[in-house]
């Protein structure tokens, strides 16, 4: 019973990062809440302090505390698919 539920959380972890709307969703979350306090230019810099996925995603996760923005994990993880293919590309 138990590697069903894995399983099938697999899948639609998978399903979630390729589907089209899942990546949308990141830039509608990101341009709703991130914009708030900062444009691209902190993933463009060359002393960005984020050096991969699993900081990116750290950072999402603060900064979604400090926006307030009550994101849950897939929105989050939306949230770093779209920073991550648009702008640091680990």
């Amino acid at each position: 019973m138990k590697s069903h539920i894995t399983r099938g959380m697999m899948a639609l972890a998978l399903v979630m990062v390729t589907d089209p709307l899942f990546a949308d969703k990141g830039k509608t979350l990101y341009e709703k809440s991130c914009t708030k306090c900062h444009g691209t230019e902190v993933f463009t810099r060359e002393d960005r302090g984020i050096k991969g996925l699993e900081g990116l995603k750290s950072r999402v996760k603060q900064c979604s505390v400090a926006a307030e923005s009550k994101w849950i994990d897939a929105e989050i993880n939306a949230v770093v698919q779209y920073l991550n293919k648009n702008f640091y590309k680990f």
